[in-house]
């Protein structure tokens, strides 16, 4: 069954928020597979969680869905924009774009001097997802981290774009903690900070076929500086290419008595467009695989700038 949310009352220029939240709790309990449309358009948002299903359940964003510019006006302060909790066999799709509208958080962002910093929402928080994908959708200039994607098995972001200028801090494309089998396909993702980073207690990665830049390129357990969680395996990454402004353009880093294990590198090609080279790779407690090109050479301790 399709469930259209300008049936739950949603009109362009008003917020969705309640119109998608009632969509989606008439779908979730449907025992049936389901479909909730955003349509084309451009369409308002504050805030929303969304929790739970009992049958496939896709969300399908058509239009384009705007944050407020303002982070002060975010419902929950803590929060993030968009929540998506403990689903299964959960698509997201339809081509639409998720446009955080970071540019004037960006300049009140000061976490980089001080640690109690104000926490910025990310556009797309998803926390204990299973067996599902994140398809044919963008994520535009988030105030904070694209993605989270937190304690999920069987994840595939697809064609998946991310979009954001060179100097928007912290706006890493996607961050995942505490996740098995996440793979990461045929996307670009071209924001101010790491491409992808992987935290603690990450299983079974892999990414491919992704165009990085301008940011910070692929960070394996470095986030934040803080490495004593840091312990991730199986881990490949191939076929990346584009541009870093980081002279640190490749970061492994596992921490523990034990080095992070079956990590596989290969066909690297990041060219580095910044004024602090040359471009170099860190790795610590990691031996890596190595396959095809590498450029930088990763794990070396300087590569010339390409």
């Amino acid at each position: 069954m399709t469930y259209d949310i300008t049936k739950y009352g949603a009109k362009p220029g008003g917020d969705i928020s309640q119109a998608l939240t009632d969509a989606w709790t008439e779908a979730s309990n449907s025992t049936t597979p389901s479909i909730i449309v955003i349509p084309r358009g451009t369409w308002s948002l504050s805030q929303v969680k969304l929790i739970g299903n009992k049958a496939p359940l896709e969300l399908q964003v058509q239009g384009t869905v705007q944050a407020n510019p303002n982070p002060s006006q975010l419902p929950n302060k803590e929060g993030e924009w968009i929540t998506i909790n403990y689903v299964n066999y959960f698509t997201l799709s339809g081509g639409g774009v998720f446009d955080g509208q970071g540019q004037e958080a960006w300049k009140q962002n000061d976490c980089h001097k001080n640690r109690n910093c104000a926490k910025l929402p990310m556009n797309l928080s998803f926390n204990f997802i299973n067996n599902s994908i994140i398809r044919d959708v963008t994520t535009k200039d988030s105030k904070n981290f694209h993605v989270n994607c937190i304690s999920s098995h069987n994840v595939t972001f697809l064609r998946f774009t991310i979009s954001a200028p060179g100097d928007s801090p912290n706006t890493d494309g996607i961050h995942l903690g505490r996740d098995t089998m996440i793979h990461i396909t045929d996307s670009v993702i071209k924001t101010g900070d790491d491409c992808v980073s992987i935290g603690d207690e990450t299983k079974e990665v892999h990414i491919q076929n992704v165009t990085c830049g301008p940011g910070h390129g692929i960070s394996v357990g470095s986030l934040g500086g803080d490495h004593r969680l840091s312990r991730s395996t199986n881990v490949s990454i191939k076929n990346v290419r584009g541009t870093t402004n980081s002279a640190e353009a490749v970061t492994l880093i596992c921490s523990g008595l034990k080095p992070c294990e079956n990590v596989e590198v290969g066909d690297i090609d990041l060219t580095y467009n910044g004024n602090q080279g040359p471009i170099t790779t860190r790795c610590s407690n990691v031996k890596p695989k190595f396959v095809g090109k590498q450029n930088p050479p990763v794990c070396a301790s300087t590569a010339k700038s390409a």
